[in-house]
C-alpha cells in the first residue's frame, strides 16, 4: 500500500515537471530587458474576466515603474510650488499612467493547467517620445489659453476659466521640462494664480451687525468686490458666505456695482457673538479641471477670508397674563420670574416683543366636601406663543382640571391660580417654549 502512494506521488510530481518543461522560455527566463517596462503576470483561469484582470494588473505593475523613474527625474521644487506635494504628484502620476496602459496590447500569451500567463512590454523610448508630444502640444494650447485669460484680465469671472484650461493641460507634465521660448509655462501659469489672491478684492461692508436669535425678521449681509489694481467693480466673481451657526445659499453673485447681498431669514444659534466669513469660491470653478493634480493645485491657491460678527440679543416676548376668576391672587410676576429663570426677556410694549405670550387660566367651580369641611377648586390653563406681526398662533398648550382646595372657596380658587402658576414654570413654559425659543 505504502508503495502505491509512493508511485502516486512520484507520478504526479513527474507529470508537474514536464508541464513546467513544455512551459514558454519566456515564461521560465523572465529576461530583463531594459529597453522595456514589462510586466509578466498570471491568474486563474476559473476567474470571471481572468484576462482582463491580468491586464489590469500588469497596467498597474508598469504604471509603478514608470513612476519611479519620474520619482527619481521630478523636480520637487516645480510640483512643491505648484502647492501640490511631491508624493502626491508621483501618487497621480501612477494613477494616471494606469488608467492610460488600460488598453495595452499583450505581447505574449499562455495558458496551461488552469492558468493564464501574459507578457505585457511597453518601449521605453516610444512611450517618453510620446509623453514629450503631448507635452510640446499642451504647452503650445496652453500658452494660446493664457493670452486668452491676459486679455480678459480686467473680470477676472470671465478670465478664469482660461486660466485653469491651461492649469489642466500642463499639470500632467510637471515632471518634465515646461520651458518655451515664451518662458515656464508652469511659472506664468501659477504666477496668475497667485496674483488672483491680490487682484480680486472683497469685502464686508460692515464689520459688525445686530440680530435678535429665534425671531421671524430677516436681515441682509452686504458685500462688495472691486478689481483691487483698477478699482472697478466686479459682479461675476462667485462668493460664499459660511458660519457655525447660520446656513447660507452659496455661491452667490453681485449686481452691476458689485454689490453681494446675502440674507439670513432666522438665526437659531443663541451664542451672542456669532461669526460669518466671506470667501471665494474655488469649487465654483473646480468642475472646469479634469486633472487632479490641476485640481490639487486650484485647491491649494490661498484666497483670504473676511470676517463679520453678528451680536445677537435674546428674543422678547410681552406676557399677556389673566386668571379669570372673582378672587386674584396675583401670581403674573410668579410666571415673569419662571421666564427670567429661562434667559427669556420679557418686553415692556408689545411693539418691543418678537412673540406675544398669552395665558388665561379660568377657575372653575368644584365640590364641597361636607365631612372634611373642604372646598375644592379647578383651573383650565392654556398657553399660545403667537407671532404678534401676523397672529398666527405658533404654539399652543393646554392643561385641563388642575386640582385644588382649602377651607374656603375663595381660598380655594386663590390656591387654584398658585398652583397653575406653579405647573407653569415648573413645566408648562419649558414644552411651549422649547422648539421656539431654546433650542
Amino acid at each position: 500500500m505504502r508503495k502505491g502512494c509512493f508511485y502516486l506521488i512520484c507520478l504526479f510530481c513527474l507529470v508537474s515537471c514536464t508541464a513546467n518543461n513544455n512551459a514558454p522560455d519566456w515564461i521560465q527566463s523572465q529576461e530583463h530587458n531594459p529597453a522595456y517596462f514589462s510586466s509578466l503576470v498570471h491568474v486563474k483561469t476559473s476567474i470571471p474576466k481572468y484576462k482582463d484582470m491580468a491586464r489590469e494588473m500588469a497596467a498597474n505593475d508598469i504604471a509603478m515603474q514608470i513612476s519611479t523613474y519620474i520619482e527619481t527625474e521630478t523636480q520637487v521644487s516645480q510640483t512643491e510650488i505648484m502647492g501640490i506635494s511631491h508624493s502626491e504628484y508621483i501618487s497621480h502620476i501612477r494613477s494616471s499612467s494606469s488608467t492610460q496602459l488600460k488598453n495595452l496590447s499583450p505581447l505574449k500569451s499562455y495558458e496551461t493547467g488552469g492558468t493564464y500567463y501574459v507578457l505585457y512590454r511597453l518601449n521605453k523610448a516610444e512611450y517618453y517620445a510620446d509623453r514629450a508630444r503631448q507635452r510640446d502640444l499642451a504647452i503650445s494650447r496652453a500658452q494660446d489659453l493664457i493670452a486668452q485669460y491676459d486679455s480678459a484680465a480686467e473680470q477676472p469671472g470671465i478670465a478664469i476659466p482660461y486660466l485653469l484650461s491651461a492649469l489642466d493641460l500642463i499639470s500632467e507634465y510637471l515632471d518634465m521640462n515646461l520651458s518655451s521660448p515664451k518662458g515656464n509655462i508652469a511659472g506664468e501659469i501659477f504666477l496668475r494664480l497667485n496674483q488672483l489672491t491680490h487682484i480680486i478684492d472683497y469685502r464686508w461692508n460692515t464689520g459688525t451687525v445686530s440680530a435678535i436669535a429665534k425671531a421671524n425678521k430677516s436681515i441682509t449681509l452686504e458685500a462688495k468686490v472691486i478689481h483691487h489694481d483698477s478699482g472697478e467693480a466686479l459682479s461675476n466673481i462667485p462668493l460664499g458666505a459660511s458660519s457655525e451657526s447660520i446656513v447660507f445659499s452659496n455661491p452667490r453673485f453681485g449686481d452691476p456695482e458689485g454689490r453681494y447681498i446675502f440674507p439670513v431669514d432666522r438665526i437659531d444659534s443663541l451664542d451672542p457673538i456669532q461669526r460669518v466669513d466671506l470667501y471665494f469660491d474655488k469649487d465654483h470653478y473646480s468642475s472646469l479641471l479634469q486633472n487632479q493634480a490641476a485640481l490639487k493645485i486650484w485647491q491649494a491657491v490661498n484666497f483670504n477670508t473676511k470676517s463679520l460678527e453678528i451680536n445677537v440679543s435674546k428674543p422678547l416676548v410681552f406676557l399677556d397674563y389673566a386668571y379669570l376668576s372673582a378672587f386674584q391672587g396675583g401670581y403674573r410676576e410668579s410666571v415673569a420670574g419662571a421666564l427670567a429663570n429661562l434667559n427669556i426677556g420679557i418686553a415692556a410694549k408689545l411693539d418691543e416683543a418678537e412673540y406675544l405670550l398669552k395665558i388665561r387660566i379660568e377657575a372653575k367651580p368644584g365640590k364641597y366636601i361636607n365631612n372634611m369641611k373642604h372646598y375644592t377648586s379647578l383651573a383650565d390653563i392654556r398657553l399660545s406663543l403667537i407671532d404678534p406681526v401676523s397672529g398666527a398662533t405658533v404654539n399652543y398648550l393646554e392643561h385641563t382640571d388642575l386640582k385644588s382646595g382649602a377651607a374656603t372657596r375663595e381660598e380655594a380658587e386663590r390656591n387654584a391660580e398658585r398652583d397653575s402658576a406653579t405647573l407653569i414654570g415648573d413645566s408648562l413654559l419649558y414644552r411651549l417654549l422649547y422648539m421656539h425659543l431654546l433650542k
